[in-house]
C-alpha cells in the first residue's frame, strides 16, 4: 500500500508577470502543482564555497508542500548545501514551446523517519517501477530513502514560475509567505 502525499496545506499566491502576452492570465497553482507531481527529471542548482554555481539532473518530487531530493553525503551538491542551503530547481519541456517551471528555496536535510517513510512512497508512487522492479534504474531507491543510506532534502519553496511559451506566452509567479 503505497502512501499519497498529502495536499498542499496553504497553496502560495499567484501573479502575472510583466513579461506576459497581453490578455494572458496566470496559470493556476493546481496545474503547476499537477505538472511537478508528474515530472521525473529536474535540474538542481547550487552554490559552490567560491561562488560558482554547480547544475546536476536529478530525480524529485513534489510532495507534502515542498520538492524533494537525495543524494550521496559526498556529491558536489551535498556539499554546497552544507555551506549554502539555498537553491533552485527547474524543468520543463525542452522545446521552444510548452510549460517550463523553476521553484526557489531553502533545502534541509531530513532525518525523521515519518518523513522518510513518506516521501520514500511518494517516490515509487511517481517514478514507479523505476525504482520498485529489479530490472529498474534505481532499483531500491525508496529503501535506502526509508534506511537512511542516502540523504533526503526537503525544498521549501519561497517562490516559483510558470512560463508558458507558445501562441501565449505568460509568466506566473508564486509566492509563498
Amino acid at each position: 500500500m503505497s502512501t499519497q502525499p498529502a495536499a498542499d496545506p496553504t497553496p502560495p499566491r499567484t501573479s502575472l508577470g510583466s513579461f506576459s502576452s497581453p490578455g494572458a492570465r496566470p496559470t493556476p497553482w493546481e496545474a503547476t502543482e499537477w505538472a511537478l507531481r508528474r515530472i521525473q527529471k529536474f535540474q538542481l542548482c547550487t552554490v559552490r564555497r567560491d561562488g560558482r554555481p554547480h547544475v546536476t539532473p536529478l530525480l524529485a518530487i513534489w510532495a507534502l508542500g515542498a520538492m524533494w531530493f537525495t543524494t550521496g553525503e559526498n556529491e558536489q551538491k551535498a556539499k554546497n548545501l552544507g555551506a549554502n542551503r539555498h537553491c533552485a530547481l527547474t524543468t520543463g519541456t525542452g522545446t521552444l514551446t510548452g510549460m517550463d517551471y523553476v521553484i526557489e528555496g531553502t533545502a534541509s536535510l531530513v532525518t525523521d523517519q515519518p518523513a522518510r517513510e513518506a516521501v520514500a512512497a511518494a517516490f515509487e508512487q511517481a517514478y514507479g517501477w523505476q525504482l520498485t522492479r529489479e530490472d529498474g534504474t534505481w532499483h531500491q531507491l525508496g529503501d535506502a530513502v526509508r534506511t537512511g543510506n542516502v540523504q533526503l532534502y526537503r525544498v521549501q519553496p519561497d517562490k516559483a514560475f510558470a512560463f508558458a511559451t507558445g501562441d501565449e506566452a505568460s509568466q506566473t509567479r508564486y509566492q509563498w509567505s
